[in-house]
């Protein structure tokens, strides 16, 4: 098997109930009947200042063609390439270490579908709605409509009490 990001470097496994990795560039494949299985990475795979490949995605090292990538969210977002054939899954160096950090290891795959990726964008567009009303009219306040929004979202009377908001800022 040949690294996806790196050409013609071949991936080397250690140990048979360790994935395989790229000793150029610290990435790591992972089979999809290991992908519950959780590793201990060696020195080779841990985070560092490597070279970023997320910018691109490459070819299934099982050969299956074209890998299809998923945007992470996180501290530091990044993209996973999964096999659409064998379910095989590329973690480019430090991005195993993520998923796990951040417990998504259990849905995986649901980051392939689109409406994960309707959700997480939602997320993402309603935090910096947040934050740029934070700047305009404050953290106070949006904190209070916020919890006043808590508040109102399944209460049968929210369209009164909303009424009577709108009328008490007019």
């Amino acid at each position: 098997m040949e690294c996806p990001k790196c050409k013609g470097v071949k991936l080397e496994k250690k140990d048979p109930s360790k994935p395989y990795w790229c000793p150029a560039c610290g990435g790591v494949w992972v089979s999809m009947e290991n992908l519950s299985r959780d590793f201990d990475e060696d020195s080779e795979t841990v985070m560092s200042d490597h070279e970023d490949f997320d910018g691109k995605t490459g070819l299934c090292p099982a050969g299956h063609g074209i890998m299809i990538r998923a945007r992470i969210e996180g501290d530091y977002p990044f993209y996973l390439e999964r096999c659409t054939t064998c379910g095989g899954v590329w973690f480019d160096h430090g991005e195993w270490q993520q998923i796990s950090k951040h417990h998504l290891l259990d849905n995986l795959t649901d980051h392939w579908t689109s409406a994960w990726q309707r959700k997480t964008l939602h997320e993402k567009e309603r935090e910096a709605f947040i934050e740029l009303n934070k700047k305009l009219i404050g953290d106070d306040i949006v904190h209070r409509i916020l919890d006043l929004a808590a508040l109102l979202r399944d209460h049968p009377q929210k369209a009164r009490a909303m009424a009577l908001l709108k009328q008490e800022t007019a």
